[in-house]
């Protein structure tokens, strides 16, 4: 049987929260006493008592275990015993009454009013609530009334979900009590969007924990949430800049590039060697920038969770000659499936089922990847299986430890070498992001003292 409750009082003694703990142990429903004085549960030769119980709180600290007779719904009467806590803000001002009910003796104050908990509530820069076990606030500090737009009387015995915006869906909320109410987890966090009193939204991160007594029941819980909204606005407009800039950088690049390319073409009977060497120097150096541009929004787009799959077939030979032709100037050996690449293409081609794009860039980055690394030879194998296709990408150069190989695919993580043949360290981590969006899987096999393969596998259908 239920051995305590509690509710919650404003500072006339009516009744504004009820716990479940009570319903079972007096009879009544919430309906049935929210709204009522608290006087009205005892008989009446005890309300006078129960009157002064809470003039004593409004002067001193508290009392616990007070025992006196409180009346079931069903007319019985009941030894109960009583624990009055006072709730007050910042300037020691009274705002509410917290009452416990017990069959037995409790001795020893809830956790969450002591002195140095309280301390901590009040005073805190995050907003901070805390709820009964059934979820209904006991007490919520002056920055979530500031976050939120509410005064306190609005908020004591509602539920935290009048929170809730359209964002928030039933999957979160199930998830979110299925760790709360798990004995080996009892806490939540992420990152959420709440409504303030207005109907505008907040984006917080939000963290909830279950506090339970020394015999594991839940008896509270807290929640804490940090305002994101000028995190956010900070991340917008940081977006905005360097896609600006990005896109800024790229006509002046591609010009550089095209105007290098003609120069090439019609001064060619008439550039020295040297000279020659120093404009094919401009035409690499500018590649690699525009590349490096394009790693930047490709990886803000995965970030911002943007990237949109559009597959179709598309020739994997097609793919492949058009980057080749990027890498000439490397004057490496690519094998195909141990044939010379170009008599492989000339003789074999796979259909493939995925989006052009974001498949082209994943090839390109790998084959990118091994060129730069390569002492000499680089060989592609495809495999065509039941279910989809496998690749394996090896280069003959240095090879990498297990623990590099862990973190190759990291956004900015570079090995030595990487961090010489430059670029940003975004490469990898984009490859991981576009064969995830197709449902594949990526994987890197390290080579001890030569020689390093990326491998990974596209579902086909």
């Amino acid at each position: 049987m239920e051995r305590e409750g509690n509710l919650s009082l404003n500072t006339r003694g009516i009744i504004i929260r009820y716990s479940q703990g009570l319903e079972n142990i007096l009879g009544y429903t919430a309906r049935d006493v929210i709204g009522r004085p608290l006087a009205e549960l005892a008989p009446s030769e005890s309300r006078p008592t129960l009157a002064t119980l809470l003039d004593v709180v409004k002067t001193s600290n508290y009392v616990i275990d007070y025992q006196t007779t409180i009346l079931h719904k069903d007319g019985s009467h009941l030894d109960i015993f009583i624990s009055v806590y006072p709730l007050r803000d910042m300037r020691g001002r009274l705002y509410s009454y917290l009452v416990n009910m017990s069959t037995q003796k409790t001795s020893t104050p809830p956790a969450i009013l002591s002195e140095e908990f309280q301390m901590m509530f009040r005073f805190s820069n995050d907003a901070v609530v805390i709820t009964d076990r059934n979820g209904d606030i006991i007490d919520v500090n002056q920055m979530f009334l500031k976050m939120y737009g509410y005064e306190k009387e609005e908020v004591i015995g509602r539920n935290p979900r009048f929170l809730r915006s359209r964002h928030s869906t039933k999957e979160l909320y199930k998830k979110m009590w299925s760790d709360l109410l798990n004995p080996e987890k009892g806490f939540w966090k992420g990152e959420i969007i709440n409504k303030r009193k207005d109907g505008t939204e907040i984006p917080v991160f939000l963290s909830i924990n279950a506090i339970a007594d020394r015999e594991g029941r839940i008896k509270n819980f807290l929640g804490i949430a940090f305002d994101m909204s000028r995190q956010k606005e900070l991340d917008r407009i940081r977006r905005l800049y360097v896609d600006y800039f990005i896109h800024d950088l790229k006509g002046p690049i591609t010009a550089i590039i095209n105007n290098a390319e003609l120069l090439k073409i019609n001064l060619a009977d008439r550039l020295s060697e040297k000279d020659a060497k120093r404009l094919r120097t401009i035409i690499t150096c500018s590649e690699r920038i525009n590349l490096l541009t394009e790693d930047v929004l490709e990886y803000m787009r995965v970030q911002e969770g943007s990237p949109i799959l559009r597959k179709e077939r598309v020739s994997l030979a097609s793919i492949i000659n058009d980057i080749i032709l990027l890498f000439e100037m490397y004057r490496k050996t690519l094998f195909i499936n141990d044939s010379d690449y170009a008599e492989w293409i000339d003789k074999n081609d796979i259909e493939l089922y995925v989006d052009p794009e974001k498949f082209r860039r994943i090839l390109y980055n790998l084959l990118s990847n091994a060129y730069k690394n390569a002492a000499s030879e680089i060989r592609l194998s495809v495999k065509t299986e039941e279910d989809g296709y496998r690749f394996r990408i090896w280069n003959d150069g240095i090879g990498i430890s297990h623990k590099e190989a862990e973190k190759v695919f990291d956004a900015f993580y570079q090995t030595k070498e990487g961090v010489r043949t430059g670029g940003a360290g975004l490469g990898l981590s984009i490859v991981k992001s576009f064969i995830s969006l197709h449902n594949g899987k990526v994987w890197v096999e390290p080579g001890r003292e030569r020689g390093i393969a990326f491998c990974f596998f596209i579902p086909s259908k």
